[in-house]
């Protein structure tokens, strides 16, 4: 990307346009306050500022536009921005035209296409900068940055101001977030991180989040196969020793196999019973009938005593009804059934129960008494037979168990028998829970295949992303610049110059490498050395850009570098007769190192200078684009300015 042509727009559809040549040295030659200075701030409006700073006065107030014609890879575009208003720092409103070759507009043709934010996407991916994202590392609050030709705009422009600073190497870098972008994108324009680091970068992240999930998945079945080995192999063990197995397995997919053996063939009653004597099982068998025996008495007397229980409770309801019916003999002779027996006063109409009726009642209390008072002595001589029955029972439950011991004691084979048989059972329930408890573990042969091959791509992507990596690709870089950077240094007699010089990324600066330590460009003496370096720094860096096709525009303005030789009160229509012949040799061989940098580039790179000086060299003047003197200067004088127009 380089410009063609820089245009200003009146607010009644004038323009004036300077036009460049690509792949050449322009030189802009005018005197003070004619608006060559301008023209940085200009382009840098242009490019997307978040501030227009082009400086308040004529130019500001009579121009309605600003505008750039550019040079693409592909093509040609013209984009423009309006200018901002009086109250205003910028404006949002830009015009964007895109072609194999297109012209600068009319100003009636302008008009907002986009905003801010669409410029800067059109110009970012007309530069080629990539989908780089700068992380930074652990630790540290700053977000990521993408890189955008915001970022490259400060290796394009040196203001006179800045030129000239001791302490500021780079456009901008005063402010410390511009100083933080630069050296976090400064290694992806000069090549360290290459174009490929966003996707690899992406890439990597999608091959740690796999290898997460299946060293996840891993982890859970090797922590299930890792408590279940020890548990496996204790039970396998125990298998062994009650001889329920021979086999003998130390790895997971050996000892499940292994135990599922053992578990599918369970000891038969068989091998339980052929250990046992005969007399043993008889007594077993005789045992068994006699506990049954001794429940179902055990029932009888309990219903025997429950119907005991209701007899007794009846039989003493009856008795005191009965006793209070007997009492009916003290009516015995009376007439009157509503007559007192005793007052012989007559009685109410209420129906009461005639002498007969109760008498027949007491007859028949009295019968039932009887029945329940003979049956009785039946229940009890029931029950008493039966727990005579349970008696005998316990007694032969316990000659039972006498027996059972004493031919338990005489036999020492039946004993063994019987505790190994219950050894076993115990062992085969131990291994029937272990393996209804055992999930599924599928083979784990692919995923441990998988994750050594993730872990080995990521580990490679890794040392291409690393900062280590990054770090040595900038120092291989810095250390082909620094070589280049000290020859030029010499050849413009800089001081400092016999030592290495190498620009220092970290800090934004050349360092001279001296027998008594570093000296960097601020502990450098005198307005010409810093000049100087500036100039070297900035045109090694081009350079390399150019040769190695990095993204960042084929444009530096320069302005007014010869300042410190050339100061512009000695300015008399740019000749420097007036000036040194030291200084005037300095400043011709400063510009013939600028123009040859920018021959030996051609047509890769272009170099616009804003000048006072007007040096008498055939070359120089073949370099000069525009003088701008004797009225001749950015914005005509009879442009009417915006409060012109209010009026």
């Amino acid at each position: 990307m380089q410009i063609l042509d820089i245009a200003v727009f009146s607010h009644d559809g004038r323009s004036r346009v300077v036009s460049l040549r690509p792949g050449e040295l322009n030189v802009i030659t005018g005197a003070s306050k004619t608006g060559k200075s301008a023209l940085v701030d200009i382009v840098d409006y242009c490019f997307g500022a978040s501030e227009c700073r082009v400086p308040e006065g004529p130019i500001l107030r009579s121009v309605s536009w600003f505008g750039l014609r550019l040079q693409l890879k592909d093509g040609q575009s013209f984009i423009a921005r309006r200018c901002p208003g009086a109250r205003a720092a910028a404006s949002e409103d830009c015009f964007v035209d895109i072609g194999d070759e297109v012209r600068v507009p009319s100003g009636d043709d302008l008009r907002s296409t986009t905003n801010t934010e669409g410029l800067g996407t059109l110009l970012t991916s007309w530069t080629g900068i990539g989908d780089h994202l700068h992380e930074p590392p652990e630790g540290q609050t700053r977000r990521p940055l993408s890189a955008n030709v915001r970022h490259a705009l400060p290796l394009c422009f040196q203001p006179q101001d800045e030129i000239i600073r001791r302490n500021q190497l780079f456009h901008g870098a005063a402010d410390n977030w511009v100083a933080q972008a630069l050296k976090d994108t400064l290694p992806y324009f000069l090549g360290a991180v290459d174009d490929d680091y966003v996707r690899k970068r992406e890439e990597l992240r999608r091959l740690r989040e796999r290898l997460r999930a299946i060293d996840r998945e891993l982890a859970e079945q090797r922590a299930i196969q890792g408590d279940g080995t020890s548990r496996a192999s204790s039970l396998l063990a125990q298998a062994r020793d009650v001889g329920l197995t021979t086999v003998v397995a130390t790895t997971w997919e050996e000892l499940v196999p292994a135990l599922r053996d053992v578990g599918s063939r369970p000891v038969s009653d068989a091998e339980l019973e052929a250990g046992e004597p005969s007399e043993y099982r008889r007594l077993s068998e005789e045992r068994a009938g006699l506990l049954a025996d001794q429940r179902a008495l055990s029932e009888e007397i309990g219903s025997a005593r429950a119907f005991g229980r209701d007899e007794e409770g009846f039989s003493r309801e009856a008795t005191e009804q009965k006793a209070r019916l007997v009492s009916i003999g003290i009516f015995e002779g009376s007439e009157s059934a509503h007559e007192c027996p005793l007052c012989m006063q007559p009685l109410g109409e209420e129906a009461i129960p005639r002498v007969e009726q109760v008498s027949e009642s007491l007859a028949e209390v009295s019968a039932r008494l009887d029945s329940v008072t003979r049956g009785a002595p039946q229940v009890e001589r029931a029950i008493a037979e039966l727990e005579t029955g349970l008696s005998g029972v316990r007694v032969s439950l316990g000659a039972n168990r006498a027996a059972m011991e004493a031919v338990r004691a005489s036999d020492e084979r039946l004993q063994q028998a019987q505790d190994e048989a219950t050894r076993r059972s115990h062992v085969l329930g131990r291994v029937s829970l272990y393996l209804e408890s055992l999930p599924e573990l599928p083979d784990t042969t692919a995923l441990e295949s998988q994750s050594v091959e993730l872990r080995s791509q990521c580990e490679a992507l890794e040392e291409e992303l690393s900062s280590d990596r990054v770090g040595e690709r900038i120092e291989s870089i810095t250390s082909i610049l620094g070589q280049r950077l000290t020859a030029w240094a010499r050849h413009l007699e800089l001081e400092h110059s016999r030592y290495p010089l190498r620009l220092d990324i970290k800090k934004l600066t050349i360092v001279a490498d001296t027998r008594n330590g570093p000296v960097p460009m601020a502990r450098m003496g005198s307005g010409e050395n810093w000049v100087g370096y500036h100039l070297i720094a900035h045109l090694g860096l081009h350079e390399w850009f150019a040769e190695e096709d990095r993204p960042v525009p084929r444009f530096l303005f320069l302005d007014q570098p010869s300042q410190v030789y050339f100061p512009p009160e000695q300015d008399k229509d740019g000749s420097m007769e007036a000036v040194p012949d030291d200084d005037r040799v300095a400043v011709t061989r400063m510009f013939r190192f600028i123009s040859d940098v920018v021959e030996g580039l051609a047509p890769r790179f272009q170099v616009i200078v804003t000048e006072h000086a007007d040096i008498s060299e055939d070359w120089y003047q073949k370099s000069i684009v525009e003088r701008w003197r004797q009225g001749n200067k950015l914005v005509p004088e009879d442009w009417p300015s915006d409060t012109d127009l209010e009026k």
